[in-house]
C-alpha cells in the first residue's frame, strides 16, 4: 500500500515536520506570527499521551501526516484497564494523494494500538475520507452523542 518512495516514521520531540504539514493543510497565506511557537508549545505539552506520523520522501519532505490522542479509561472495580485511540488531523499533500500513503499513516496507528493492547481506533471521518476508513476495516458507530458549545 505504502508508495514507494515514502517513509511513515514516527514524530518525536521535533514536530517541525507536523507544522510544515499543517500550514500545508491550511494554505497559510495569512501571517500568523505567533503560530509556530504556539504550534510547538501544543506539542510539548500533547505529545506524550498522542502518537503522531508522518509519510517523507526520499528526500525527508514531509508529505502526510496523521496522530492520535490516546484515552485511557477511568478504571473501575471489576473492569479491566482499557486504552484507545482518536485519530485526528489525517492529511496527505494534494499531489501525493490516492497512492496508499494515508492508508499506510493510519495503518501504522491502528498497528500501534494493537501492539500496546489498545480495545479500539475511533475517528470522525470526512465524506471524502469515509471510503478509506471502510477499506481499512472501519464501522459506522452511532453509539456517541454530542453537544457543540460554540
Amino acid at each position: 500500500m505504502r508508495a514507494p518512495s515514502v517513509t511513515i516514521t514516527e514524530v518525536g520531540s521535533n514536530a517541525r515536520d507536523l507544522l510544515a504539514l499543517r500550514y500545508e493543510w491550511h494554505d497559510m497565506s495569512a501571517t500568523d506570527t505567533q503560530f509556530d511557537e504556539r504550534f510547538h508549545e501544543w506539542w510539548r505539552s500533547e505529545r506524550h499521551h498522542r502518537r503522531a506520523t508522518v509519510a517523507l520522501t526520499s528526500e525527508e519532505r514531509p508529505v502526510g501526516m496523521a496522530n492520535a490522542l490516546i484515552y485511557s479509561r477511568m478504571p473501575s472495580p471489576g473492569r479491566p484497564p482499557a486504552r484507545w485511540l482518536y485519530a485526528a488531523n489525517v492529511f496527505v499533500s494534494p499531489e501525493f494523494r490516492r497512492q496508499g500513503i494515508a492508508a499506510a499513516l493510519m495503518s501504522e496507528l491502528v498497528e500501534h494500538a494493537r501492539a500496546e493492547g489498545m480495545v479500539r481506533v475511533v475517528l470522525a471521518p470526512s465524506e471524502m475520507s469515509k471510503p478509506l476508513y471502510r477499506f481499512l476495516g472501519f464501522r459506522v458507530a452511532d453509539d456517541l452523542m454530542r453537544l457543540d458549545l460554540t
